[in-house]
């Protein structure tokens, strides 16, 4: 996993080694495990926004972009992370909801498909984060950055409701990090 992470003492440490595992260049984060960046090629477009979204202190955990080939697989544009209940840009994340986006806040989602195989949900939302899930899920970060993330860490979940639309959520969620 790399000293990287178990040297980082807060979110934004967190968000600069993300983002440097994102573009290719820092050792996989321990949720992944995983020696490499993000590899999907349907996604490489999300690299830059979700870099600069991580520098700023929006640690991201999952996304995905939208798509729909027309014969029933489909996705929707989602994106979920971290952000200390202090930063500047949480305020900014929660206003996308005034642009027509879904922001979810907190450990509890409602039920909610991301993507359908053949017309059938396939990921979804509609969960309660245990307790103790961000210390399996950063097991190995530094105790410092662990602590933030489970005292002053805003869990968002940020939607796209449209199925296939992957112009929109990218760059609002850029807007809202500069």
């Amino acid at each position: 996993m790399g000293s990287v992470w178990r040297s980082s003492r807060s979110i934004a440490d967190l968000g600069q080694h993300m983002a440097l595992w994102l573009e290719g260049s820092g050792p996989s984060w321990p949720g992944y495990g995983a020696d490499f960046g993000y590899e999907e090629d349907d996604a490489s477009h999300l690299v830059p926004v979700l870099a600069a979204a991580n520098r700023a202190g929006f640690v991201t955990v999952q996304s995905q972009p939208a798509t729909d080939d027309g014969r029933g697989s489909r996705q929707r544009a989602w994106v979920e992370g971290i952000v200390h209940y202090r930063n500047p840009i949480l305020g900014r994340l929660l206003d996308l909801q005034r642009q027509g986006f879904t922001v979810i806040r907190g450990s509890r989602t409602p039920y909610l498909v991301l993507t359908e195989e053949e017309g059938e949900p396939h990921t979804t939302l509609g969960y309660r984060i245990p307790r103790n899930w961000r210390a399996r899920e950063w097991h190995g970060v530094g105790r410092h950055a662990l602590r933030e993330i489970r005292q002053d860490g805003v869990s968002l979940h940020l939607v796209d409701m449209t199925w296939g639309r992957d112009d929109r959520l990218w760059p609002a969620l850029a807007n809202a990090i500069r």
